[in-house]
């Protein structure tokens, strides 16, 4: 019940409240109630199943709840009105998990790419650049780490996934300050490259 709005469940209430009018008094001394159908009209989903079973209390066709309890008849409206919520809330969901997915799979192509232009890359600063490209990237994809380590000028995580490696002493280049053990970078170093 704590997943149903306050207007939802003021209307699950009062249509229990006319459900036992109904049942209590003869078909001609009950009549519609402009003040349920206000509430209903404020209802943001379910509104087409109150207002049938409003007009069903209303006409005739009240024999075919004459057979609940009051506390059966409130369980059946809770439940016929959560059937439709929940299907739109896992509609919701796999369309949220539909668009993560491509947004991954757009993240990792741009991450590949980056990979092919380090491959190709001329200078160091290229390298840290592309480098940082690929880290902001790496969250979004989905991949797993071959190596992973710290830097040791910076404490910044360097990975065989995200990072190239020197050409001279085979460590991976550091996409945050741009040191590999061979080349101890700072940032205000990069800026002279």
């Amino acid at each position: 019940m704590d997943k149903i709005p306050l207007n939802e469940l003021r209307v699950i209430n009062a249509l229990v409240v006319y459900w036992r009018l109904c049942r209590k008094s003869s078909p001609d001394l009950v009549r519609p109630s402009s003040i349920l159908l206000e509430l209903i009209d404020r209802c943001s989903m379910g509104i087409s199943f109150f207002r049938q079973v409003y007009h069903d209390l209303c006409s005739g066709s009240r024999s075919k709840y004459a057979d609940l309890s009051e506390s059966e008849f409130k369980l059946f409206l809770v439940a016929e009105y959560l059937q439709p919520v929940q299907i739109f809330v896992e509609y919701q969901a796999q369309t949220t998990l539909e668009e993560r997915k491509e947004y991954e799979r757009r993240a990792r192509a741009d991450f590949d790419a980056l990979g092919k232009e380090m491959a190709e890359a001329a200078t160091r600063a290229e390298l840290v650049e592309l480098g940082r490209r690929r880290a902001d990237l790496a969250p979004h994809t989905g991949v797993s780490y071959v190596y992973e380590n710290h830097c040791w000028n910076c404490k910044k995580q360097i990975s065989s996934a995200i990072d190239a490696q020197c050409s001279v002493c085979r460590f991976y280049i550091c996409s945050s300050c741009g040191s590999c053990f061979c080349h101890p970078l700072t940032t205000e170093g990069l800026q002279l490259l």
